[in-house]
């Protein structure tokens, strides 16, 4: 259920993300009704938890993603502190995502694990101008997020969701990023397939995650971090499909991270 006892500012973007969900099993559009987010056409229901739609079963997820989900459900407790650490130079990272992921005026923009919303925190720090809507497998980091957005006074539309079956309906959004978890999904080919399906034609699509230089984090970073976190894996570009358009694959965050950035095709 929709809690109407948050700040509006709050509200806004949740509300609005309910008319852009789907059925990830059969892409049917989902309806609000009666407090839960209803299939038409096989009746299916969802919950809506503190306000969050949950569009995702527990059999869909396995695997992997069912690793993460557990691991990112207990650390949501202390991931915040990475950020806290002087010696994490997260801080840095985030401002060279927010100047690299270009964001105009008004655009919807997704980010497909949104964890604790700090990108989003980064992104109004920095005076962009989105409107911000974040999915995340995780209900323990879409909590987290969802009391600091409230902290932050930052209006960001929230869903649990598989980043390889993506709850939303197609052709949605102006910008869609992943940052952190890309390495560790059960299906990457799924992941990438999906943020191209609900990006609008000439939309931006990034992907960020660790590259091999990562583990030389400072120990008190790395130790705040679950050991499944630590793998590496390469840029997925191989992945990406021919009609993209501007295909790039670069280093940031001295060398710690690999994004690989394309551009949807125009209709």
């Amino acid at each position: 259920m929709v809690n109407n006892s948050e700040p509006a500012i709050v509200q806004t973007k949740q509300r609005e993300i309910l008319s852009l969900l789907r059925n990830p099993a059969n892409g049917n559009s989902l309806v609000f009704e009666d407090d839960v987010m209803v299939d038409p056409i096989t009746e299916e229901q969802f919950e809506i938890r503190n306000g969050i739609p949950v569009i995702i079963q527990k059999d869909d997820v396995f695997g992997n993603n069912r690793k993460q989900q557990i691991a990112y459900d207990w650390f949501s407790y202390a991931y915040d502190l990475m950020y806290a650490l002087p010696l994490s130079s997260l801080q840095q990272w985030l401002d060279e995502l927010a100047e690299i992921i270009t964001i105009e005026s008004g655009e919807r923009v997704l980010e497909t694990s949104v964890g604790t919303g700090q990108q989003f925190r980064n992104f109004a720090r920095c005076g962009v101008d989105g409107h911000f809507f974040g999915n995340d497998i995780s209900y323990g980091m879409l909590n987290k997020c969802r009391k600091n957005l409230r902290k932050w006074d930052i209006d960001v539309g929230l869903v649990q969701g598989n980043a390889e079956a993506l709850p939303f309906q197609s052709e949605r959004f102006d910008v869609v990023f992943h940052v952190g978890g890309f390495n560790f999904f059960n299906d990457k080919q799924a992941a990438i397939d999906e943020m191209i399906r609900v990006a609008k034609p000439d939309a931006k699509v990034y992907i960020v995650d660790e590259t091999s230089e990562f583990i030389n984090l400072p120990q008190a970073v790395v130790r705040l971090i679950p050991e499944r976190v630590t793998r590496v894996a390469d840029p997925p570009v191989d992945l990406v499909p021919d009609n993209m358009h501007d295909v790039s694959s670069t280093k940031i965050a001295n060398g710690k991270f690999w994004l690989v950035s394309f551009r949807n095709p125009s209709k």
